[in-house]
């Protein structure tokens, strides 16, 4: 291997050692950003069970305060045991109202059930008189949590003036008719308050499942985005260098041994490029993207012009232009036979607009290009990156037979200003930036 091969190899040799070492570095912090998010996840599980417990505990509360007041007035034992057993009925109502995870919807049997707590609510009137004035608190809840918005607030009000009516049939004062009416309507508050909080709470819970999922999808997503437009590139030219050690193996085997050195170096730089999709987060250089495609392109003996004069970019706009580069030579070596290729990224106007055009325009690329969109990745990939920027991209034929595919960001977000413009690599320089 001559010099200068081995120094091309040290040096992708070196490029990937970075790029892993970059890697782990950035890794280092996952486990703990893994188990935060398990975490997190476990707390919005167990808050609605939690609210949940503080309505029953509240309720059964309620329930208690009932069964005390009734056993200090002495009624006889037949009647605290039936009292306790209506109470019992209106507990279990209640919690049937509050407890369940409704989800916005109100079940069939919220009819019937409703009714249940209205008739054990008024009968035992009846018997019980004043022990039993705490009670339509908890129906003018349930009306609010069952009835449409306008039934709900006619029917609390018609609960709180029924047991106003009720006090004063029983010979209540105004003091105390004001008192135990105002408690009940508290006590219809406090009901309403506490399971819309536990229907919220579980709503969110399911919100944040579906932003999870989301996240999920978009990261897969993201995953096979980088995989297609990192390795297809990659992979292209090691296959075409392969083809090409193959065939002068033989019959120049100095030349043989020089391409095998950079396919070497093309195959340790994917393996850079697969450890950096899984940081997220990755730096590419339009220019030097370019060179290397001139080189790639020249060694499968296309004859290739490459022209960057837009300045330096910054980091956004210089990896999405790059990653067109990519896209657009790896379709070229894939789906064309072009003699000659033209890379070229200027300033127009307010935008950058990186243009790569080809004369190997045949019917199978028409078709795979017109097919893209659909039924591949690439395109559709592209446009979604240049999307983020604001910018557009547009693939076809042009009128004098050439592929064309122009990729525009603006340049107001997507440049830096620059004194001067990037110079178009020399082929030395291209040929060292593909080794």
């Amino acid at each position: 291997m001559d010099p200068q091969a081995q120094e091309r190899v040290r040096g992708r040799t070196r490029q990937a050692t970075d790029g892993r070492d970059r890697h782990r570095s950035a890794t280092q912090g996952r486990p703990a950003d893994s188990a935060e998010l398990r975490d997190s996840l476990t707390d919005s599980a167990a808050a609605p069970r939690l609210a949940r417990t503080i309505v029953a505990v509240t309720t059964s509360g309620y329930f208690i305060v009932a069964v005390m007041n009734m056993m200090v007035r002495r009624l006889p034992a037949a009647e605290l045991f039936w009292g306790i057993a209506a109470l019992l009925g209106v507990l279990l109502l209640q919690n049937l109202h509050s407890l369940p995870d409704r989800s916005g919807r109100r079940p069939r049997y919220w009819v019937w059930t409703l009714s249940a707590q209205a008739v054990l609510t008024y009968v035992p009137f009846l018997v019980y008189k004043s022990s039993w004035v705490g009670m339509p608190g908890f129906l003018a809840g349930s009306v609010l949590l069952w009835l449409p918005l306008q039934l709900s607030l006619i029917g609390f009000g018609v609960v709180l003036g029924s047991l106003v009516a009720i006090q004063s049939q029983l010979g209540f004062d105004w003091y105390t008719n004001s008192f135990y009416t105002v408690g009940a309507a508290i006590s219809g508050l406090t009901v309403f308050g506490l399971t819309r909080l536990v229907d919220l709470i579980s709503e969110v819970r399911r919100a944040r499942a579906e932003l999870a999922r989301l996240a999920v999808a978009e990261e897969r997503s993201r995953v096979a985005r980088d995989l297609h437009d990192l390795l297809g590139y990659s992979l292209s030219a090691i296959t075409l260098k392969g083809e090409l050690v193959y065939r002068l193996v033989t019959s120049q085997p100095d030349r043989a041994r020089a391409e095998v050195s950079t396919m070497l170096a093309v195959s340790r730089q994917a393996l850079s490029d697969v450890r950096t999709v899984a940081q997220g987060y990755r730096d590419m250089s339009l220019a030097s993207e370019a060179a290397a495609a001139r080189a790639i392109l020249i060694s499968a003996e296309i004859d290739t012009d490459v022209s960057i004069t837009c300045g330096t970019l910054d980091d956004d706009a210089n990896t999405v232009l790059a990653t067109v580069v990519r896209e657009g030579v790896t379709n070229l070596l894939r789906h064309s036979k072009a003699q000659h290729c033209t890379i070229r990224a200027e300033r127009d106007g307010e935008m950058v607009r990186l243009v790569l055009e080809n004369d190997g325009l045949n019917g199978a690329a028409v078709t795979a290009a017109a097919k893209a969109p659909a039924k591949c990745s690439g395109l559709a990939n592209l446009r979604v990156r240049i999307g983020a920027l604001r910018g557009t991209l547009d693939a076809g034929a042009s009128e004098d037979g050439w592929f064309r595919l122009v990729a525009q960001v603006p340049a107001a977000s997507a440049a830096v200003p620059d004194d001067g413009a990037a110079p178009t690599p020399d082929p030395d320089a291209a040929e060292g930036a593909a080794a």
